[in-house]
């Protein structure tokens, strides 16, 4: 079962734009996260041979607009979808989704089998500006370990990290997405380095606000266990 990373932006320049964010492809019919830009994620789909119409899952990671801007677009071409929200989405989300489509919504608070291999993580609570924040991630089941596609890590990326181990009992192949380092100093990046690899992640593939410098830091650590993010890699 293919992951393919249909859109990411990562600099700041891009996030000056309000093009940020990420998505991943899960087999033909999951999607996870929905970028900035439903313009961009439908042109990429497009230039990449993904056809939205056999989305049936889209699993949002939170409710960050970098991470679900994309979504009316493709409901205005794929209404036909389930909607996975972390519990403690704001109800004003739903309501105003409900509003503009005709979509089924279900709220997540505990692992939840999306498709065959294909599962939520259940929603992970964090605090970002002060404020609680929930988030998921997408845990695909490959046997003998699990590769778990993360958003932003708001909650922290070891403590998610953790979580999945705990609940899904299997060691981590890869983890790729948003680590949320973008802002952190040197030391901190490398302690979190330090832990991910005493979690033993074998792969790892830093993307969007993970900043350069973490990324750099995964580099020189991870070798070539680390794979670089390019929209249209297939993990």
């Amino acid at each position: 079962m293919n992951i393919v990373l249909v859109a990411e932006a990562s600099t700041k320049l891009q996030r000056a734009f309000k093009i940020w964010g990420l998505s991943f492809l899960v087999g033909v019919n999951v999607l996870f996260d929905a970028f900035s830009s439903g313009r961009i994620l439908l042109r990429n789909m497009k230039r990449l041979h993904i056809d939205p119409s056999k989305i049936e899952h889209v699993v949002l990671s939170h409710e960050h607009w970098d991470h679900v801007g994309g979504l009316g677009e493709l409901l205005k071409t794929n209404p036909n979808v389930k909607v996975y929200i972390c519990e403690g989405f704001s109800q004003s989300f739903e309501d105003a989704l409900k509003d503009r489509f005709s979509v089924e919504v279900i709220r997540v608070r505990d692992p939840l089998r999306i498709a065959p291999s294909i599962h939520s993580s259940g929603q992970i609570e964090g605090k970002y500006s002060d404020r609680t924040i929930f988030e998921q991630c997408l845990v695909v089941d490959r046997g003998e370990f699990v590769d778990v596609l993360v958003g932003c890590c708001h909650p922290g990326v070891i403590k998610m990290v953790q979580t999945v181990l705990e609940r899904f009992g299997k060691p981590i192949g890869l983890l790729a997405g948003g680590l949320h380092l973008l802002d952190k100093e040197t030391s901190e990046i490398s302690r979190i380095v330090d832990e991910i690899e005493r979690l033993n992640v074998k792969r790892i593939m830093p993307c969007h606000c993970t900043g350069r410098e973490a990324v750099e830091i995964f580099r020189k650590r991870f070798q070539d266990r680390l794979i670089p993010a390019r929209v249209g890699i297939e993990l």
